[in-house]
């Protein structure tokens, strides 16, 4: 039976503008998220897990910083002191298809035992604990469904797109990638690489570990714990309790004095975004040194951003797009947004072009 927490769109990365930096050197959120897996990793050891994977997307790019990599080693050193096995997927992310994000010189590796841990930058049948599984990090949409295709009644693992996946901060649905018909053919698909959790009856994405931007903002962050034999499969979403992401807008017509910053008693630990909708010389006229002493110093903000939009700006919103979204994916929910359907064919073809 298979007992095992599932992680996975970590993106480790030593700078992000929605953290600060604190006394140990290190940015807020790129703390946050190393909380969030000492979370995962004390859950698999209170409940006895087999296994502890991560489902690609370690790092936010294939040649992260060496304290990254000992930062993430360290945290999962009690799996490997409680002798919890440790499988990794590459994403993305993590390869530019030559080489990827775990591999380093680095002797941090050395408190590793060899068979501690397994990083997978190729697609492989596995069993595990009398389970049989597929493990298919990122490749291409072709290898997928090949391997989708040539073996059934498995359970997946992977990282990539599934046509009819939404975008975090749309509901958009996208048309590309792979056919989610292909899923149909095995017991369940576990995924990562699109940030928004969602569930369907044969296929799931887990969900970045924490918010990459204010598109996810809606978005619950955490990990999954599944138990697996081969009669039947349960899994539940343990929420981490990210970081809330608040954005409101203020707009001219409506609360031209913003009256309502008067009413926040307490914003403590969020990441705020102000959005004023008006003229430029209304919103000039603030004084965004009160409203800022107000948000962080009175109501507790961890970190404040401004931004202004005419009128006309307000009505064409293009979605935000997380840090996952590929450019063809991009295209697709920008024509659709706008109410463009037939652009995105246009689209794809100028991207061809240029890519």
């Amino acid at each position: 039976m298979i007992k095992a927490v599932i992680t996975t769109d970590i993106h480790l990365r030593t700078t992000d503008k929605y953290g600060k930096i604190l006394p140990s050197g290190r940015n807020s959120r790129l703390q946050d998220c190393l909380n969030h897996l000492t979370k995962s990793v004390d859950y698999a050891i209170k409940h006895k897990a087999t296994h502890w994977i991560c489902l690609g997307d370690v790092f936010d790019k294939i040649n992260p910083a060496e304290s990254l990599r000992n930062a993430f080693v360290e945290v999962l050193a009690p799996l490997v002191q409680n002798k919890i096995p440790i499988i990794v997927l590459i994403g993305n992310h993590d390869t530019d298809a030559k080489v990827y994000s775990l591999m380093t010189e680095s002797s941090i590796f050395n408190m590793l035992d060899s068979n501690a841990i397994t990083v997978l930058d190729q697609p492989c049948e596995m069993t595990i604990n009398g389970v049989d599984t597929l493990m298919i990090p990122w490749t291409t949409d072709e290898i997928v469904a090949e391997w989708l295709t040539k073996y059934e009644n498995k359970i997946v693992f992977g990282h990539w797109g599934v046509d009819g996946a939404l975008v975090s901060g749309t509901e958009y649905v996208l048309s590309l990638g792979i056919s989610s018909k292909l899923m149909d053919r095995h017991r369940y698909t576990y995924l990562g690489h699109y940030h928004k959790p969602q569930v369907t009856k044969k296929w799931m994405y887990v969900g970045s570990l924490h918010k990459v931007d204010f598109g996810e903002r809606n978005d619950k962050k955490g990990f999954l714990w599944l138990e697996a034999s081969n009669d039947k499969i349960e899994h539940k979403f343990i929420d981490v309790k990210d970081r809330p992401f608040f954005q409101y807008t203020i707009n001219q017509s409506e609360d031209p004095d913003f009256d309502q910053l008067f009413k926040w008693e307490t914003l403590e630990g969020y990441v705020v975004k102000l959005i004023f909708v008006g003229e430029e010389d209304w919103y000039l006229r603030f004084n965004m040194s009160e409203i800022r002493s107000r948000i962080l110093n009175t109501c507790s903000a961890h970190k404040l951003f401004f931004e202004h939009k005419t009128l006309a700006e307000s009505r064409i919103r293009v979605p935000e797009i997380d840090s996952s979204t590929s450019w063809q994916e991009g295209i697709e929910v920008y024509c659709k947004k706008n109410k463009r359907p037939d652009m995105v064919d246009l689209g794809m073809d100028i991207l061809k072009e240029v890519i």
